[in-house]
């Protein structure tokens, strides 16, 4: 009897064995096991200005040398401001909106073993704010920042010039370009430092370069955020201007990470690759000039909400642009999916033809010209046959539109002169714009189309009561009541028709099919983490 129980017990052994082993190799067969080790080998078409310093580039460069930096303000991979992913584990804001506490993360080390401590800030502050400076946002943060406080290793305190509750965005990669460099060596020799042996924080360790060809960077397993250590033991990035070139060697599998074009995805997509990239990076809408003059029909919500059901944006943003390079805007045009104000339950304007007639008709139109602007923004070539097809939709209502080409040179003096100079697009001047998702974009927005300051686009039909909600928002230095203040502005301005949103634009790279899991930070289109990738076979 004991032999007997003794052999069950064994042949149920060897059954669990079996299927564990069977189990095992059905896992990897799939390609769901990461295996480590080896290159990552990315290809971009422009270096930028080829600088190791941060200080010397525009937010362009980062994608040839963020890979070995951190910011000091985190931001997650849908691209809201998150203290989990930056080096500041907390921070804090004054009633005012004048001050800022700032925490810097424990056990934080630079790749040469130093510790990061809060002086950092202070000699990186410094540093980007030196004459000669080249960053994008270096003399927005330079004109904000008063005086650096430093309190102790760990607790350093921004004094603003003046209050700005949204100020911490510009201390991250969505707005900013400004990551956090070491003091010992940025009071040293820093310029050179940075550009012989530069020394950072990040995920990767500067390992190699050659000017025009390409940069190297070594995983760094001592990385503190222990979820972002790279499996890959070197990042390659290769520069490759030519598309046609980078296919090719994605196809030959010399190249695994490549961004490209609109009309090539079809194409690598048919060879196994996924596409793939940062989402919501640009978002264009129709704004609508003069509606604060009773005498210009874009004064009226009605004719507005007949120019904005008329369209059926589904089946243009379809037909410009594959699902993975664009998705049809929804909500409110002052905010996107990285916004505090975004609203997931809102929708694109519904595609009415006939409520568009009836609302015309209600309005009195009487066949007045539509004057459409139509100009290429942001390197969106898509634009001007987006604005025809626009217009086309608008004729067919009975709305008699007239798409005018120009360029923003030549529409910004118009919207700036005060009063403003669109006599000659009476009664209904219409522009497609295009603009950059931010975290503190709402506010900076709301004061751009919104309110009736200086230097503003007064898109809004009532500037006063866009003045009212800009201080009212921009006076609540508490984020979670300022994103419900947010939500509650966007659902109004959405249902006031002020804007008609048209899409949102997403960059788009070739990945191949033995790597997953890759999480770029949306709503920018140079804060990339490759060390997110996984290869799965």
């Amino acid at each position: 009897m004991t032999n007997k129980i003794l052999l069950t017990a064994v042949a149920i052994l060897i059954v669990i064995a079996a299927v564990v082993v069977a189990l095992a190799y059905t896992y990897l067969d799939i390609g769901l096991a990461p295996k480590g080790g080896g290159a990552l080998r990315v290809a971009m078409q422009s270096f930028s200005a080829e600088t190791l310093d941060p200080s010397l580039d525009t937010q362009d460069g980062l994608r040839y040398h963020t890979h070995m930096y951190d910011y000091l303000t985190g931001a997650n991979p849908e691209g809201r401001l998150d203290t989990r992913y930056g080096l500041i584990s907390e921070w804090s804001v004054n009633a005012e909106g004048s001050s800022f506490a700032l925490t810097l993360r424990e056990g934080v080390r630079w790749h040469d073993g130093e510790r990061a401590i809060a002086d950092d800030i202070r000699s990186s502050l410094e540093y980007y704010f030196r004459d000669g400076a080249a960053c994008g946002v270096c003399g927005n943060v330079s004109a904000s920042v008063a005086s650096v406080e430093v309190i102790d290793e760990r607790s350093a305190t921004l004094h603003l010039s003046k209050s700005d509750v949204v100020f911490m965005g510009l201390l991250a990669p969505i707005e900013g370009d400004m990551p956090l460099l070491p003091s010992h060596i940025l009071d040293g020799d820093g310029a050179s430092a940075l550009q012989s042996s530069p020394i950072g924080s990040g995920p990767w360790r500067f390992a190699d370069r050659a000017e025009g060809g390409y940069v190297e960077y070594e995983a760094n397993k001592d990385y503190w955020n222990m979820e972002r250590v790279s499996p890959f033991d070197t990042l390659h990035i290769s520069l490759v201007p030519e598309e046609d070139t980078r296919i090719a060697l994605l196809k030959t599998g010399k190249l695994e990470v490549s961004p490209i074009s609109t009309a090539s995805i079809s194409d690598v997509k048919s060879d196994g690759f996924a596409v793939d990239g940062p989402k919501n990076v640009i978002s264009t809408a129709m704004r609508f000039f003069m509606g604060y003059d009773e005498d210009y029909l874009t004064s009226s919500l009605e004719f507005r909400k007949a120019l904005a059901v008329s369209v059926n944006m589904p089946e243009i943003v379809a037909a410009n642009f594959a699902p993975e390079a664009a998705s049809v805007a929804t909500g409110s045009a002052l905010f996107t999916p990285t916004s505090p104000g975004y609203v997931e339950a809102l929708s694109h304007y519904e595609y009415d033809p006939e409520q568009a007639r009836a609302l015309l008709e209600q309005t009195g139109y009487a066949g007045e010209p539509v004057n459409l602007m139509s100009l290429v923004a942001y390197g969106l070539s898509e634009m001007p046959r987006i604005n025809e097809m626009v217009a086309e939709q608008w004729r067919a209502v009975g709305i008699s539109a007239e798409v005018i080409s120009t360029e923003w040179p030549a529409v910004q003096p118009r919207a700036l002169a005060r009063p403003q100079e669109f006599a000659e697009f009476a009664p209904a001047p219409v522009l497609h714009g295009a603009a950059p998702a931010r975290p503190g974009g709402d506010i900076n927005d709301i004061r751009r189309y919104i309110s009736g300051a200086e230097g503003a686009m007064l898109t809004y039909f009532a500037p006063k009561v866009g003045d009212a909600m800009l201080a009212q928002v921009a006076a609540v230095s508490d984020d979670a009541e300022r994103a419900l203040t947010l939500q509650a502005l966007n659902r109004k301005t959405y249902a006031e028709y002020w804007a008609l949103p048209i899409l949102w634009r997403h960059n788009t790279y070739a990945i191949s099919p033995d790597l997953s899991d890759w999480q770029p930070t949306n709503g920018t289109p140079s804060d990339l983490h490759f060390e997110t990738l996984l290869r799965t076979r």
